[in-house]
């Protein structure tokens, strides 16, 4: 827990320098704006597709007859896209933080505060693009799979933030490690930090439901798996010293 508080102790000071304010906003707004943009451009579409698939299944048209909402299904699908939203712009935003801004917040941290820090290539760029294209996939197919468990209280807000955990944990700590880890050495810090790599990811998952918070989340997070990883890296080579 500690080793979680100090990079984000680490990461609101990095934050703050005016150079990388310029990159706080830009991943979630164009992700937002893109993803406004198709929500209102399909949503007759998708409404009318949810709710005759919504109308179908028992458990709504029991609801049907038990409150007497006519239109109990078409309400499931407006809430059920509202509630999509959120984790839908927090994923492109990961992306794009992941392709275009990791690397510049990568370097400007390291040639501030682990400018010493031997750089081991354990990673590629390649390999960067491949490991966020997959663990999008995978994403993407536990998001479908797991919305089923939309319908129990809670489990909205809950089965997003757990996989977007692992997706923050699966993406960053690749992209941190790609040039200053060799491929031991990821998978040794991978190994032994699992629990505070999913913790940092769930902290701040959970911000992005704040309102306005989450315009600075995914750059935060960038920082945060920066500062964590880079700093597990260090301890790691001291110890092996």
């Amino acid at each position: 827990m500690s080793s979680i508080l100090t990079s984000l102790q680490q990461s609101l000071r990095a934050l703050a320098r005016p150079r990388m304010a310029l990159l706080i906003f830009l991943p979630p707004v164009l992700s937002f704006v893109f993803l406004f943009a198709l929500f209102v451009s399909f949503w007759a579409g998708w409404i009318s597709g949810l709710t005759g698939f919504f109308s179908s299944l028992t458990a709504v048209n029991w609801m049907t007859t038990l409150t007497g909402l006519t239109d109990f299904a078409y309400w499931c699908s407006v809430v059920f896209l509202v509630l999509l939203f959120i984790p839908m712009v927090f994923l492109f935003a990961v992306l794009m933080t992941s392709l275009f801004v990791m690397p510049i917040v990568l370097k400007w941290v390291g040639d501030v505060d682990f400018r010493g820090l031997q750089k081991k290539k354990g990673g590629s760029l390649l390999g960067s693009i491949w490991n966020t294209l997959s663990a999008t996939v995978t994403f993407v197919i536990l998001f479908v799979v797991t919305l089923p468990l939309w319908f129990l209280p809670g489990l909205q807000i809950v089965v997003p933030l757990v996989l977007a955990s692992w997706l923050n944990k699966k993406v960053f700590l690749y992209d941190v490690l790609q040039d200053y880890a060799s491929k031991e050495e990821r998978q040794l810090i991978e190994q032994k930090s699992s629990k505070d790599l999913y913790g940092l990811g769930l902290l701040l998952g959970l911000l992005s439901y704040i309102p306005l918070a989450f315009f600075f989340v995914p750059v935060l997070l960038a920082l945060s798996y920066t500062y964590y990883c880079l700093n597990a890296l260090q301890s790691l080579r001291k110890g092996e010293s």
